[in-house]
């Protein structure tokens, strides 16, 4: 086998391996995402709690940027503060750990036995769990068939001196094979990618006893770029702070340890006589180490997170709580994308509040506010349509996937609303550029129609909400009663046209067009109930 082919082999199997472990951490979100989060709400009140439920819920997906996605969700639901979440994620990187201590087991021979169970499970069964099941374990032998590519591929190696003594001299230069750890894995975005190539490359006798320290601290602080990285392209702060935070963790862990590697190999070789099973030992020291080092000052660090990176205040189209990185746990995605609904109907609650009032006053300003407005209302559809349409529904619960649905019709009659109070806007400026006014009776009934119409809206975004199917259900039944009384309204109109008032006369067209206005916006807040009754 030449130089070619065992870099073709080695790419192969690490690519089996990354694979692998994306499959397990899928597979464990859809059987474990719902319970884990809750468990995090309940167990994070203090943080070393923080820490045992960050190794739990990490050690369950098998991923520490899942249980990262999961803590910057909580923060920005105001479930969590930022100095429980440290404490969580402290504790991924104990999960992250013992996910080392698991690779380092030499079961390649059950590999292909894992894989050909999880095929038969996720290929043809229908069940959810089952198929779920079959992913974590087709993602385990991948796993460990990877290693098994990994280590074939890299045994001729050692027949070029000249390639096996410049990575085993790495040694001499510790420094350099911390970057080259930390840039590694930055590429790969997975420091358990790296500290698995590493282990193939240290039972062929390639990487020397002193190069491992400074590899694992490389790896160890490189798997927190990927997540710096996400947070500059999010709105949010919360997402910043955490992964900063957790960055600044793990530069502070490497520089401190980094001048002990020396005492720290002596100690790591006499852990375990296995290769693998040393740089295992080893991550999972730092890991503690760092956990129980800056356990005592998670508050401090936050308040200094706040203070390094504060609060900005977003224009009212920015969807705050749609985080790209929680795209890998749907059913935390759905969450942030029902959050982000409630705050755009709050956002036209609040439009419409404010244009009624305008009517009475004639406020320019007011209505020059709408206009903006409407425009962020616009944005927030778009954005929030596009981040859940592009979540993979393929295998949503049926629940998840009746929540995806509800928010979609929820905000397409949100956009409309806001098109609706648009129109209110046109009828108010040619009531003030024609200097007209409603006679007091037909002001009155309007007001009245918007009182009826504001609380059947507030009932539907509350129902929608908290998922009250009771309340959607007396939005649903109050429908007849505001249809009735627009036909009233309507009657006695024309009654005072034939009375001659002349109020009336003249602003009839936008009398009536108002009336309109405000039945189709019932009719809206009408199917909002109905989306959280079930009727789509």
């Amino acid at each position: 086998m030449n130089a070619v082919q065992a870099l073709i082999g080695l790419a192969g199997g690490l690519g089996m391996f990354l694979y692998g472990m994306k499959m397990c951490s899928d597979g464990l979100q859809k059987i474990a995402a719902g319970k884990l989060k809750r468990l995090v709400k309940v167990l994070t009140k203090s943080p070393l709690r923080g820490i045992f439920v960050g190794t739990l819920i990490t050690v369950g997906l098998q991923s520490s940027s899942a249980t990262c996605a999961i803590v910057v969700s909580l923060i920005s639901a105001k479930v969590m503060t930022l100095a429980q979440a440290l404490g969580v994620l402290l504790g991924s990187a104990i999960g992250s750990s013992l996910t080392t201590q698991l690779i380092a087991f030499k079961i390649t021979d059950f590999a292909l036995v894992l894989i050909f169970s999880g095929a038969c499970l996720f290929l043809f069964t229908k069940r959810s769990r089952r198929r779920s099941l079959g992913q974590i374990l087709l993602g385990f032998g991948l796993i460990f068939y990877g290693m098994f590519v990994m280590s074939s591929a890299m045994a001729p190696i050692k027949d070029y001196p000249l390639v096996a003594a410049m990575i085993i001299s790495l040694e001499n230069y510790p420094f350099l094979a911390f970057l080259v750890a930390l840039i590694v894995t930055a590429i790969l975005q997975s420091s358990a990618g790296f500290l698995a190539l590493l282990m193939t490359l240290a039972g062929q006798g390639l990487v020397g006893s002193y190069a491992m320290i400074p590899f694992v601290l490389g790896a160890h602080l490189g798997g927190t770029i990927t997540g710096v990285l996400s947070s500059l392209g999010t709105p949010g702060r919360e997402s910043k702070r955490a992964a900063w935070a957790n960055f600044g963790f793990k530069l502070i862990n490497g520089l401190l340890f980094l001048p002990l590697y020396r005492p720290l190999t002596t100690f790591v070789l006499w852990s375990s006589p296995d290769l693998s099973r040393q740089i295992a030992n080893a991550h999972t020291i730092f890991s503690l180490a760092m956990a129980l080092g800056f356990l005592p000052f998670t508050s401090s660090v936050a308040k200094l997170m706040q203070q390094l990176i504060p609060e900005k205040a977003g224009g009212l189209g920015e969807a705050k709580y749609l985080k790209e990185n929680l795209l890998e746990v749907p059913e935390l995605a759905v969450d942030q994308a029902h959050r982000q609904t409630v705050e755009m109907g709050i956002i036209v609650s609040d439009m419409m509040k404010r244009l009624f009032s305008s009517l009475r006053d004639a406020d320019e300003e007011i209505l020059d506010y709408i206009i903006e407005t409407e425009q962020a209302v616009d944005a927030l559809y778009l954005q929030i349509s596009k981040y859940v349409t592009t979540l993979d529904s393929t295998g949503f619960s049926e629940d998840l996937l009746l929540r995806s649905v509800q928010i979609l019709y929820t905000v397409n009659d949100l956009e409309h609303i806001g098109d609706i109070l648009m129109n209110v806007v046109q009828i108010a400026r040619k009531a003030n550029q024609e200097r007209l006014s409603f006679s007091q009776e037909g002001f009155e009934e309007i007001e009245t129609l918007y009182v009826l119409v504001s609380a059947s809206l507030t009932k539907a975004l509350k129902a929608f909400e908290h998922s009250d199917s009771q309340l959607a259900h007396e939005v649903i039944k109050g429908h007849p009663k505001i249809l009735r009384y627009e036909k009233e309204l309507r009657y006695n109109h024309f009654e005072r046209m034939q009375l001659g008032n002349e109020k009336t006369i003249a602003t009839s067209s936008l009398h009536l067009d108002l009336v309109e206005a405000l039945l189709r916006q019932e009719n809206h807040a009408v199917n909002i109930a109905q989306v959280v009754v079930g009727i789509v």
